[in-house]
């Protein structure tokens, strides 16, 4: 019960907030706006204030907001296909960027919590790694890998996930105000996680050279799933093989630490994507509506700290919601986005019939995915 008042809780808000974005950009340009609506099915309250009806509606996990002429010709002057091409663009935009800002707020409250914060300055060279007899010390500040620019610790966790085996990585420091230039073969890290009932045993290993173990308890540091209590889980990856400088969050760098965590999870989503496109996450990798509910419910149930999960896992959805949103895929808002570039540039909007034809197989097309993604989600928990 109180997974799902949490889940519904977190659907409200980021749909809300959505919608919200494409009212009030659209109310303050000026736009007739019919409808402002949170959820679909039938009205449980409405009121109508000058021509605007607000509505609460049944089903929570969705919502919208209703403009003259948006989906026909109108005579209206302040109908949406009546309005320019770059009025019509914020107004769509708006949506997934309210999102954005929204998964921003949240982690202004989570950082604080997760203070003294990683950063890109090395503390310690791991023992037994590669970097080690490469020359790279402490105190040197990690500004590039593998040619791409990095401004915080996050940025390193992301760009080591395109290592592969056996390839050499260049690696970019500053030391004493001089960049310096270092080529290495990643480290081989391998974490064992034993789950038992009190906690996580987690044992780990660099390039062959075994570590003592460490047990995390259930709500001091680790989250309890029940369907894996009994087994044991290996995580095998490569990394650069240092321990990273840590600072404490105070008034002055939370804004930026927030704007941080937020970039790095914009990133996140366009990397995972990358990597879909280009085959090295399959389908069975990714995750649904299923998958959510069950992180949902881990969360919820992660002991003291529950809420830093849940407002942690909140942040995560609704930026990929902005994200994904914006991408130029039919039935999205990205994919109306398109429709209006090609009618900058080639000065007359597409016939609607022909681009709600394009939309509605969109549609369908999504509906698929969830569809396959959620068989997915299910599977691995029965598994």
């Amino acid at each position: 019960m109180v997974t799902a008042i949490v889940i519904i809780i977190m659907f409200l808000v980021m749909v809300s907030l959505h919608e919200f974005g494409h009212f009030i950009t659209a109310k303050l340009m000026d736009f007739k706006i019919l409808e402002y609506s949170i959820g679909f099915g039938p009205a449980i309250w409405h009121s109508k204030r000058s021509e605007i009806q607000y509505s609460l509606r049944a089903i929570p996990f969705g919502g919208y907001c209703k403009f003259e002429g948006e989906d026909e010709a109108s005579e209206d002057k302040r109908a949406f296909s009546n309005q320019p091409v770059w009025k019509r663009m914020i107004v769509v935009a708006a949506g997934g960027i309210f999102n954005i800002i929204l998964g921003f707020v949240l982690f202004l409250f989570i950082v604080p919590a997760l203070s003294p914060i990683s950063t890109n300055v090395i503390d310690e060279v791991v023992e037994n790694s590669y970097i080690e007899e490469a020359g790279i010390l402490p105190g040197d500040e990690v500004v590039e890998i593998n040619g791409k620019h990095v401004s915080f610790y996050n940025d390193i966790s992301l760009y080591t996930q395109d290592f592969q085996a056996g390839e050499e990585c260049e690696l970019v420091v500053k030391r004493d105000g001089e960049k310096l230039h270092f080529t290495f073969k990643p480290s081989e890290s391998v974490t064992e996680y034993t789950y038992t009932d009190e906690g996580i045993e987690v044992t780990s290993s660099m390039n062959g050279v075994e570590e003592e173990p460490v047990f995390y308890k259930y709500g001091e540091g680790a989250i309890r799933d029940d369907s894996k209590i009994g087994t044991t889980e290996t995580v095998t990856r490569l990394i650069i093989g240092f321990r990273p400088q840590q600072e404490d969050i105070n008034a002055l760098n939370i804004w930026g630490e927030a704007w941080n965590e937020t970039k790095f999870v914009v990133k996140l989503v366009y990397n995972s994507l990358w990597q879909m496109v280009t085959g090295r996450v399959g389908m069975d990798q990714m995750s649904g509506p299923v998958g959510i509910v069950s992180e949902v419910n881990n969360a919820v149930n992660s002991g003291s700290e529950s809420w830093l999960y849940v407002l942690n896992l909140t942040a995560l959805l609704t930026i990929n919601l902005g994200v994904l949103n914006l991408l130029p895929i039919p039935a999205l808002d990205g994919g109306r986005l398109l429709f209006m570039i090609i009618e900058l540039i080639r000065r007359k909007p597409i016939p609607p019939e022909k681009e709600g034809l394009v939309h509605a197989i969109g549609f369908l097309l999504l509906i698929a995915l969830i569809i396959v993604v959620s068989f997915n989600d299910i599977m691995r928990l029965i598994r």
